[in-house]
């Protein structure tokens, strides 16, 4: 039955980016080369918002997502569609406990989410789906927005959602910021 709470919330996620691209200004995804991404003077990377690791890969939105396949290696599915919110095709690679949604923009692939699948994961300060919400508070907060159990909270380009049901955390989902 979890299971399939989990599949529920990530097709809401997903059916919730498909409105009409017209709402958005230009229909636009943030440009990759501004998005916190740029080097510093001391050649460390800005701010890149919220990131997951797996395996030891760090996946930040926006990211080109090459080099991350690359690493993480052969995904267990794959699965690609039209984007129905932004131009170009929606590619989604499922790895052991999560999968990476991408976006496509001239021709290069880049992060626009990344779904946990079930409890093998966590995120990287270790909340996990079927956590206490208290739990996803005392780690990253009070400075969050709720609308109808999805708390959400907002940092560089990215945001990190958490559907909570029951107490219990039934969805993460770390999703990249569209520019309006």
């Amino acid at each position: 039955m979890k299971r399939f709470i989990i599949i529920i919330a990530a097709l809401l996620f997903l059916l919730a980016g498909c409105n009409n691209p017209a709402d958005k200004p230009n229909g636009s995804v943030g440009d990759p080369a501004k998005s916190g991404q740029e080097e510093q003077g001391n050649s460390e990377p800005a701010d890149k918002g919220f990131v997951f690791e797996a395996n030891g890969v760090t996946i930040a939105m926006h990211d080109e997502t090459e080099p991350i396949l690359a690493r993480l290696g052969e995904p267990v599915g794959y699965f690609e569609a039209e984007s129905c919110a932004l131009p170009g095709l929606e590619k989604i690679y499922a790895y052991g406990g999560f999968e990476i949604r991408t976006y496509e923009l001239n021709g290069v692939d880049y992060v626009l989410s990344v779904i946990f699948l079930d409890d093998s994961v966590s995120t990287k300060e270790g909340v996990y789906l079927y956590a206490d919400v208290d739990e996803v508070v005392k780690t990253y907060g009070d400075n969050y927005t709720e609308e109808s159990n999805l708390y959400k909270y907002t940092k560089g380009q990215s945001e990190l959602l958490f559907v909570i049901e029951d107490g219990k955390v039934a969805s993460i989902e770390y999703a990249a910021l569209i520019q309006e």
